[in-house]
């Protein structure tokens, strides 16, 4: 049998398979069918899920954030109009972060994208279901990426400050708060001040602006790192876990779509197995590889308006993890100031998940995240292999649980 590639050769390899390897792309289904020849190959079963959504975060962004500005305009004059609007933005958009509904997104087209499951089904009656979750798919890029930017935003707040941590969430209540103030005056019971409106819409308007050179550059990046690593390592790990596994657990590798589009490939994945109830919550636990490279190898708090927490069955495997291997750095947790992983969608289902990912404590995030350098050439072998040996354990540990 010929010697498997290296985690680095299968992404550099995945790499050149084409450039703007965009949710619902040839590209992107290239990435998934060369990964999923590979699991064929170690006797998994493949299970190709279609499914439609809309290709840019960063353009749904805008126009939520775009309407709230144009809102401030209009209620000036109708507050009752601009009341209406913003709270229109403030629900479409706390729903869309939460993964429970699109409103306002739904104004774009939805292209079609696809999910791929490899599964090795458990050997005798199935006690556990191990679900490793990674995106075949790459970012667009633009101002907000810069690594300076990204610096500064995810710099820590003053004291007593912690909720200004979540931009998205600042953005999106002070959206809620120009509702509320402009509904206050369309009953005719006191107007804000002029500048306390123009305040409040600040950031929107930052959102707005940050978003818009994202959609009007329309360039993406080669995504080695975020996250062809999370990709490569899953082929790793079949490897590795093949044998290792009791026989009641079941091991399903999900490849996921459109994940940089607002992780829409979970999404609508977690939608199909809560309706089918082909997963459950009490037999499944759900586990993403999210850039395993580049950074410090953390675990993912979600949440961008507020934060979730981290289930405790899998909290407490990763503190044991730790502890069992003492010589090694601990893997601690990472509460997202904004953006989602591919665990959210079954984390607010129900489904104990949780995502691992890196991230450089001196930028914010991963080096060279979603920017033109996040190429095959840029990532940290050394800090690939150490993710992936922790995830190896932790699935280990999980599978007995």
């Amino acid at each position: 049998m010929p010697d498997q590639p290296t985690a680095i050769d299968r992404i550099r390899a995945l790499e050149a398979l084409g450039t703007r390897r965009l949710a619902g792309t040839p590209t992107e289904k290239a990435v998934q069918a060369s990964l999923g020849a590979e699991f064929e190959a170690l006797g998994y079963r493949l299970d190709w899920r279609p499914f439609r959504f809309s290709r840019s975060l960063y353009a749904s962004l805008m126009l939520h954030f775009g309407v709230a500005v144009f809102a401030t305009g209009i209620g000036l004059s109708w507050p009752l109009l601009g009341a209406a609007l913003h709270a229109l933005v403030a629900l479409s958009y706390t729903l869309e972060s939460m993964r429970r509904g699109l409103l306002l997104r739904r104004l774009f087209p939805a292209i079609s994208s696809q999910n791929l499951l490899a599964v090795k089904p458990a050997k005798t009656t199935m006690r556990r279901r191990l679900v490793l979750i990674a995106h075949a798919d790459a970012a667009f890029t633009g101002l907000v990426f810069t690594p300076g930017l990204i610096r500064m935003a995810t710099q820590p707040p003053p004291p007593g400050l912690g909720w200004l941590k979540k931009q998205l969430g600042l953005a999106t209540a002070t959206v809620a708060a120009l509702a509320i103030l402009e509904a206050i005056a369309a009953v005719g019971l006191w107007s804000a001040p002029t500048w306390l409106r123009y305040a409040l819409t600040i950031p929107a308007a930052l959102t707005f602006l940050l978003n818009l050179d994202v959609v009007l550059r329309n360039r993406v990046v080669p995504g080695a790192a975020d996250n062809l690593s999370g990709c490569s390592a899953c082929v790793v790990l079949a490897h590795r876990l093949e044998g290792r596994l009791p026989d009641d657990v079941e091991l399903v590798i999900v490849i996921s779509g459109a994940e940089e589009a607002g992780t829409g490939g979970a999404l609508r994945l977690a939608e199909a197995m809560g309706r089918s109830r082909e997963w459950t919550p009490a037999d499944t636990i759900i586990l993403g590889l999210d850039t395993l490279s580049n950074g410090t190898l953390r675990y993912v708090e979600e949440g961008e308006l507020w934060p979730l927490a981290v289930p405790p069955v899998l909290e407490a495997a990763i503190l044991a993890t730790n502890e069992a291997n003492p010589a090694q750095r601990p893997v601690t947790k990472l509460v997202v100031p904004t953006g989602a992983t591919d665990a959210l969608p079954f984390l607010v289902r129900g489904f104990p998940a949780v995502s691992l990912t890196c991230i450089d404590p001196d930028i914010g995030a991963s080096r060279h995240y979603h920017y033109p350098t996040d190429t095959w050439s840029n990532v940290d072998t050394a800090q690939l292999t150490t993710s992936i040996d922790f995830a190896e354990r932790l699935l280990v540990r999980l599978s007995s649980h």
